[in-house]
């Protein structure tokens, strides 16, 4: 395996870097974390420049590259700030779903609006109290000539408030399981929005549909296909999940050793300290490990051949190390890593969001154990 990027990447790398490095500025992340607030200007012209969709087909609005060259975008984003790195990088959630089982008509409509940044999308899945159980689906549409009528709830959807189209997932008393795009200016959707302690520039919230009318060509791909439209998806959201884990754990270490090499404690820089250095060099050793496992998963889905037991391996990981490495950057930076006006706050906060989405090491590894051992309840 080539662990070296190609010199396309290294410059998608090194431009998404100077744009975040650039156009990021401490003072607006801070302004944009407290009050809750997304980064509108900031989309525009992330848009303007191609970093969002970079992985479409031109014909869609995309730079035809591969799904790795997105990564590296979130990366480097994330890496210069988790808050602002993570909102744009979510604005195409599900868009993947679209590219891979959409009709052309399908792509035209949504794809292009979003590389263009006068659309944002998200996806509607979720129904159980973890998000991840989707054995029972009671969101259901049904079909009356050429519409849906789609009635039900939908739970944890991020960018509830912002998306101008929701991915959903539904139950259609004779297709099966399906996805179709539900247009949110639709009558009959009510969004109720949800606090939580980190990545504050995207705003979740539940779904509720009464009676929503969605036309049949709304519908994605053939009938009875949603679940493997779901699996597809989370394994789409995996990888960015690990792609944004990998630069706020970059972004959090690059925090820390500057501090480390500004600050001075009885006489002497932080730098100076053996169990300071011990711990910086523990971090960029767990950071080179999580670089390992999101670029050879990145690169795996864009030969298509996803392994679900390594991709978990690598959520499990790299979101243990992340958090880890976010928690070690406080601790260097002592009292101060916990005022708001420093950064690394916000890190820690985003982090721990991150490692939900990530999913917990208890359903990781089972996904892991089944892989090696087959079910529990297999003799």
């Amino acid at each position: 395996m080539n662990f070296g990027l190609s010199d396309e990447q290294k410059d998608v790398q090194r431009a998404a870097r100077e744009f975040a490095q650039g156009e990021f500025d401490p003072d607006l992340a801070l302004e944009l974390d407290q009050s809750g607030k997304f980064p509108e200007s900031l989309w525009k012209k992330a848009a303007q420049l191609g970093f969002i969709g970079i992985h479409y087909p031109e014909e869609f609005g995309g730079q035809g590259l591969g799904f790795f060259e997105n990564l590296l975008v979130i990366e480097a984003f994330c890496r210069v700030d988790s808050g602002i790195g993570s909102a744009l990088s979510m604005v195409d959630i599900g868009s993947e779903v679209i590219l891979k089982f959409g009709s052309k008509n399908l792509k035209e409509q949504y794809l292009i609006p979003l590389t263009k940044g006068s659309k944002r999308m998200s996806i509607a899945f979720a129904e159980s109290e973890d998000g991840k159980d989707f054995s029972t689906i009671s969101t259901v549409s049904e079909r009356r000539r050429d519409e849906y009528f789609l009635c039900g709830e939908k739970r944890f959807v991020p960018n509830a408030s912002l998306a101008d189209s929701f991915i959903t997932l539904c139950k259609e008393l004779k297709e099966g399981t399906i996805t179709v795009i539900v247009d949110k200016k639709k009558d009959g959707i009510e969004i109720l929005p949800i606090e939580k302690m980190g990545l504050r520039m995207v705003p979740f919230g539940d779904l509720r549909f009464r009676e929503v009318r969605i036309p049949l060509e709304s519908r994605i791909g053939s009938e009875g296909e949603g679940m493997a439209h779901v699996h597809h998806c989370q394994q789409v959201i995996g990888l960015r999940s690990i792609a944004q884990a990998l630069g706020m754990a970059q972004g959090a270490f690059d925090r820390a050793i500057q501090h480390a090499k500004q600050r001075e404690q009885f006489g002497k820089k932080l730098s100076q300290f053996q169990a300071i250095r011990h711990k910086l060099a523990d971090m960029a050793v767990d950071i080179e490990v999580a670089r390992w496992l999101t670029y050879k998963s990145a690169t795996e889905y864009d030969q298509g051949r996803v392994d679900w037991g390594f991709l978990s391996m690598a959520q499990l990981d790299v979101g243990r190390r992340m958090t880890s490495i976010v928690d070690e950057a406080v601790q260097i930076f002592g009292g101060y890593g916990y005022m708001a006006e420093q950064a690394i706050e916000h890190y820690f906060r985003d982090a721990w969001t991150i490692a939900v989405e990530l999913g917990t090491p208890e359903e990781l590894k089972d996904v892991v154990a089944d892989g090696l051992l087959g079910p529990p309840n297999k003799k």
